[in-house]
Protein backbone atom coordinates (compact mmCIF):
# COMPACT_ATOMS: atom_id res chain seq x y z
CA UNK A 1 0.00 0.00 0.00
CA UNK A 2 0.90 3.34 -0.85
CA UNK A 3 0.21 6.77 -0.21
CA UNK A 4 -1.01 8.99 -3.80
CA UNK A 5 -1.11 12.82 -3.46
CA UNK A 6 -2.17 12.94 -7.31
CA UNK A 7 -5.36 10.98 -8.16
CA UNK A 8 -6.56 10.83 -11.53
CA UNK A 9 -10.34 11.91 -11.88
CA UNK A 10 -11.09 8.91 -13.29
CA UNK A 11 -10.04 6.47 -10.86
CA UNK A 12 -11.82 8.31 -7.64
CA UNK A 13 -14.82 9.16 -9.83
CA UNK A 14 -15.25 5.14 -10.08
CA UNK A 15 -14.47 4.96 -6.75
CA UNK A 16 -17.05 7.06 -5.37
CA UNK A 17 -19.77 5.69 -7.25
CA UNK A 18 -18.94 2.37 -5.69
CA UNK A 19 -18.80 3.45 -2.14
CA UNK A 20 -21.30 6.30 -2.08
CA UNK A 21 -24.07 4.69 -4.80
CA UNK A 22 -26.48 7.30 -3.77
CA UNK A 23 -24.80 10.21 -2.73
CA UNK A 24 -21.76 10.57 -5.27
CA UNK A 25 -20.11 13.67 -6.01
CA UNK A 26 -20.10 13.85 -9.75
CA UNK A 27 -16.73 13.85 -11.96
CA UNK A 28 -17.31 17.57 -12.11
CA UNK A 29 -17.02 18.03 -8.38
CA UNK A 30 -14.43 16.12 -8.04
CA UNK A 31 -12.45 18.22 -10.51
CA UNK A 32 -12.97 21.03 -8.81
CA UNK A 33 -11.95 19.85 -5.46
CA UNK A 34 -8.80 17.98 -7.19
CA UNK A 35 -7.50 21.39 -8.46
CA UNK A 36 -8.48 24.24 -5.66
CA UNK A 37 -5.16 22.66 -3.68
CA UNK A 38 -5.66 26.08 -1.24
CA UNK A 39 -8.90 24.72 0.00
CA UNK A 40 -8.93 20.54 -0.38
CA UNK A 41 -6.33 18.43 -0.04
CA UNK A 42 -7.50 14.72 -1.56
CA UNK A 43 -4.92 11.40 -0.60
CA UNK A 44 -5.57 7.92 -1.58
CA UNK A 45 -4.03 4.87 -0.79
CA UNK A 46 -2.78 2.62 -3.79
CA UNK A 47 -2.37 -1.35 -3.64
CA UNK A 48 -0.19 -2.19 -6.63
CA UNK A 49 -1.59 0.25 -9.50
CA UNK A 50 -5.22 0.39 -8.18
CA UNK A 51 -6.77 3.02 -6.17
CA UNK A 52 -8.30 1.56 -3.16
CA UNK A 53 -9.29 4.40 -1.09
CA UNK A 54 -9.18 7.96 -0.36
CA UNK A 55 -10.08 11.03 1.94
CA UNK A 56 -11.07 14.42 0.71
CA UNK A 57 -10.12 17.11 3.40
CA UNK A 58 -11.40 20.72 3.42
CA UNK A 59 -9.29 23.20 5.30
CA UNK A 60 -11.07 26.13 6.50
CA UNK A 61 -8.35 27.57 7.82
CA UNK A 62 -9.11 26.95 11.32
CA UNK A 63 -10.15 23.07 11.10
CA UNK A 64 -9.96 20.91 8.75
CA UNK A 65 -13.06 18.80 7.80
CA UNK A 66 -13.34 15.28 6.15
CA UNK A 67 -16.11 15.89 3.44
CA UNK A 68 -15.08 12.05 2.20
CA UNK A 69 -13.65 8.94 2.90
CA UNK A 70 -13.87 5.54 1.53
CA UNK A 71 -12.02 2.13 0.93
CA UNK A 72 -13.11 -0.55 -1.71
CA UNK A 73 -15.46 -3.07 0.29
CA UNK A 74 -12.80 -5.80 -0.22
CA UNK A 75 -9.75 -3.74 0.96
CA UNK A 76 -12.35 -2.52 4.42
CA UNK A 77 -10.70 -3.94 7.72
CA UNK A 78 -7.03 -3.56 6.74
CA UNK A 79 -5.78 -0.39 7.82
CA UNK A 80 -6.17 2.02 5.09
CA UNK A 81 -8.68 3.94 6.80
CA UNK A 82 -6.10 4.63 9.85
CA UNK A 83 -3.61 5.19 7.38
CA UNK A 84 -5.68 8.21 5.68
CA UNK A 85 -6.90 9.55 8.92
CA UNK A 86 -2.97 9.25 10.64
CA UNK A 87 -1.95 11.36 7.01
CA UNK A 88 -4.55 13.97 7.58
CA UNK A 89 -3.76 14.49 11.89
CA UNK A 90 -0.15 15.98 10.33
CA UNK A 91 -1.58 19.04 9.62
CA UNK A 92 -2.27 19.86 13.24
CA UNK A 93 -5.41 20.70 13.09
CA UNK A 94 -8.93 19.77 14.90
CA UNK A 95 -11.02 17.24 12.68
CA UNK A 96 -15.05 17.34 12.35
CA UNK A 97 -16.69 15.21 9.88
CA UNK A 98 -20.39 14.14 9.46
CA UNK A 99 -21.33 10.53 9.42
CA UNK A 100 -24.65 9.02 8.32
CA UNK A 101 -26.89 7.72 12.09
CA UNK A 102 -27.03 4.73 10.85
CA UNK A 103 -23.59 4.07 9.94
CA UNK A 104 -22.61 2.21 12.95
CA UNK A 105 -19.36 0.53 11.49
CA UNK A 106 -17.98 4.12 10.50
CA UNK A 107 -19.23 6.11 14.04
CA UNK A 108 -17.26 3.03 15.90
CA UNK A 109 -14.09 3.44 13.39
CA UNK A 110 -14.27 6.88 14.41
CA UNK A 111 -14.54 6.64 17.95
CA UNK A 112 -11.60 4.12 18.15
CA UNK A 113 -9.82 6.65 16.18
CA UNK A 114 -10.25 9.39 19.09
CA UNK A 115 -13.22 11.26 17.63
CA UNK A 116 -16.50 12.62 19.65
CA UNK A 117 -19.71 12.91 18.76
CA UNK A 118 -20.52 16.49 19.13
CA UNK A 119 -24.07 17.56 17.85
CA UNK A 120 -26.59 16.11 15.45
CA UNK A 121 -28.10 17.37 12.13
CA UNK A 122 -31.48 16.57 11.20
CA UNK A 123 -32.79 15.46 8.19
CA UNK A 124 -29.19 16.61 6.62
CA UNK A 125 -28.82 13.51 3.83
CA UNK A 126 -31.24 14.37 0.66
CA UNK A 127 -31.54 10.67 -0.66
CA UNK A 128 -33.25 9.34 2.64
CA UNK A 129 -33.24 12.50 5.05
CA UNK A 130 -31.36 10.97 7.26
CA UNK A 131 -29.91 12.41 10.38
CA UNK A 132 -26.03 13.07 10.25
CA UNK A 133 -24.11 12.61 13.45
CA UNK A 134 -20.92 15.29 13.80
CA UNK A 135 -18.20 14.16 15.10
CA UNK A 136 -14.77 15.99 15.98
CA UNK A 137 -10.81 15.06 16.90
CA UNK A 138 -9.14 17.65 18.73
CA UNK A 139 -5.60 17.92 17.65
CA UNK A 140 -3.47 17.97 21.20
CA UNK A 141 -1.89 21.24 20.32
CA UNK A 142 1.44 21.47 22.42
Amino acid sequence: MRLEYEIDIESLTRLEKICFPTSAYTEEQLSEMVQDKERYSVIGVSSTENLVGYVIVFDNSESLEIMKIAVLPEFRKKGIGKILLDEIEKLKKDIFLEVRESNIVAREFYVKNSFKEIGKRKNYYKDNNEAAIIMLKKNNKN
